[in-house]
């Protein structure tokens, strides 16, 4: 398994992958727009080739692209559902020249539209999406915490989407999943011991598959169990136990997998990343691996 973070990139994304490197990671995340923007930035050709470049020689593999929050397949407006089509095919399209293996994106809320709906309106958007998008970058579906309308929160509404497409030319390559520790403990899996740890993967696999999971945010937090708060803490800062994210983190059935941090960063004196403090936690999230 490959350890990393999500990095910001500050418009310099050679100097994020070149720190990425420095502080231990294997792998790395980035935004490849405004997450909170409906407009990706200007055609780049030359800046994307030039950080593929920078990301293999800092042999960072893979590289995942987490798309825009506002992104919502699920939603039963027209135009917000034409603009997240629009916007999450963008991304895919900028993931194959910047180099990135996978495209994240969280599945998004039915608006009270119903649950069956709002899978039916994710699976429309995805049927429009992979045609019209590079065949070498996978689109994962992201675990949700489950509050109000929000799709995907469990495992058996992930597999219904996925399901509609497995008989597709090409299923394999173009789709899989992206699990988040946090979203799972505010969604109400328990990860607080190994042995809920291991009942979680274990529902997991009966659903959806283990091997169809290709990255884990490897995160914690501070709310309680069901919560339904999507809120990230560093590891050692939050409810779910050391023993339960190791755990979580070792079961070999997700060996081929790629765990990045989305843990807050700490800032200086000056207000600036603590890189040093951070290569401690990618230090940390290392020493949970017991294979």
């Amino acid at each position: 398994m490959r350890i990393g973070r999500h990095m910001p990139t500050n418009s310099k994304p050679l100097k994020a992958a070149q720190i990425a490197q420095q502080i231990g990671c294997e792998a790395m995340q980035i935004f490849a727009s405004n997450p909170t923007a409906w407009k990706p930035p200007a055609d780049d050709p030359e800046g994307c080739t030039n950080f593929a470049q920078m990301a293999r020689e800092c042999k960072l593999d893979p590289i995942v692209l987490h798309a825009p929050y506002l992104i919502n397949l699920g939603a039963p407006d027209e135009s917000n559902w034409e603009k997240s089509i629009h916007l999450l095919t963008w991304t895919l399209q900028r993931g194959a020249l910047l180099g990135a293996k996978y495209v994240v994106f969280h599945t998004g809320s039915h608006r009270g539209a119903g649950t069956q709906a709002g899978i039916d309106r994710v699976i429309a958007g995805i049927e429009r999406i992979l045609p019209a998008t590079p065949t070498e970058v996978m689109l994962l579906l992201e675990n949700d915490v489950g509050a109000g309308h929000s799709l995907g929160h469990s495992f058996e509404q992930l597999a219904a989407i996925l399901a509609y497409f497995s008989q597709s030319p090409g299923y394999d390559q173009r789709l899989g999943v992206c699990l988040d520790t946090a979203h799972l403990w505010g969604a109400g899996h328990d990860l607080s011991t190994a042995a809920s740890a291991l009942a979680v993967l274990d529902h997991c696999d009966a659903t959806i598959g283990l091997k169809r999971v290709k990255v884990i945010h490897l995160n914690n937090t501070e709310k309680e169990l069901g919560s339904h708060r999507d809120v990230h803490s560093r590891l050692d800062e939050g409810l779910i136990s050391r023993e339960g994210l190791s755990t979580f983190l070792s079961d070999t059935r997700l060996a081929h997998a790629s765990a990045l941090m989305e843990t807050p960063i700490k800032l200086d004196e000056q207000k600036k990343e603590d890189w040093v403090h951070d290569a401690g936690e990618v230090a940390k999230a290392r020493a949970l691996l017991t294979f």
